[in-house]
């Protein structure tokens, strides 16, 4: 863990110093943990709940620059944003692919609420097994890289035979509405285009891989 010359409370890990030039503050937050504890992310869906999801993961993507590339070691071979956009590499903050991973599950148990989602896993089965694994495989992922080390004690509960694990936690965490707002300034505006800013260029200004690649240098 690296030290900044800010503050203590600007901390990041040096992987997260390479993803982004911004420096977070850390606050303690105690999580909602209980079952019963209202949130506007739980159900049942609704369009005010849908709202909430929508607003923490309908993130665009941004652009970084060629040393940030390196920093994070991505595939040199990254989609370039176009030159009328300012350049650089296409790249989207972490957070919002893995709260879209949480959020498809939530959608998978409402199913009679998410009917067009649901039907789409009942026709096309395979296809959306292999989605769900992967969210669920990357968050193992994600949960093992971090291995959360905050301490939950018990309680006596009424009608509960057993100690029950008291979850609200208190953690110390990045102050997610900086981050959020973080993310969102810097989302490209693709609209000076004309067309979407992924539009793929000339044959000969890219290298087009059978699987996205996990070696930096690989062009296969």
């Amino acid at each position: 863990m690296k030290l900044f010359s800010q503050p203590t409370k600007y901390l990041l890990l040096e992987t997260d110093e390479a993803n982004s030039s911004e420096c977070f503050a850390i606050t303690k937050s105690a999580d909602h943990g209980s079952f019963g504890l209202e949130s506007p992310y739980k159900g049942p869906p609704s369009p005010a709940v849908e709202a909430a999801w929508g607003d923490i993961t309908r993130i665009g993507p941004m652009s970084i620059s060629k040393e940030t590339l390196e920093k994070i070691n991505a595939s040199i071979y990254s989609v370039g944003v176009p030159e009328l956009l300012g350049g650089g590499f296409l790249a989207l903050p972490e957070f919002a692919h893995q709260i879209h991973c949480v959020e498809m599950m939530w959608h998978a148990t409402y199913p009679d609420y998410f009917q067009e989602q649901h039907n789409y896993s009942v026709e096309h089965s395979r296809d959306w097994h292999q989605h769900i694994d992967h969210c669920a495989d990357l968050l193992v992922q994600k949960l093992k890289c971090d291995a959360d080390v905050g301490l939950a004690t018990y309680s006596w509960v009424k009608h509960h035979y057993m100690p029950h694990p008291n979850f609200n936690v208190q953690h110390k965490c990045r102050n997610f509405d900086d981050v959020l707002a973080w993310a969102k300034e810097n989302a490209l505006d693709s609209s000076p285009l004309g067309h979407p800013y992924f539009t793929k260029p000339a044959s000969s200004e890219y290298v087009e891989f059978t699987e996205p690649p996990f070696h930096p240098q690989s062009s296969e």
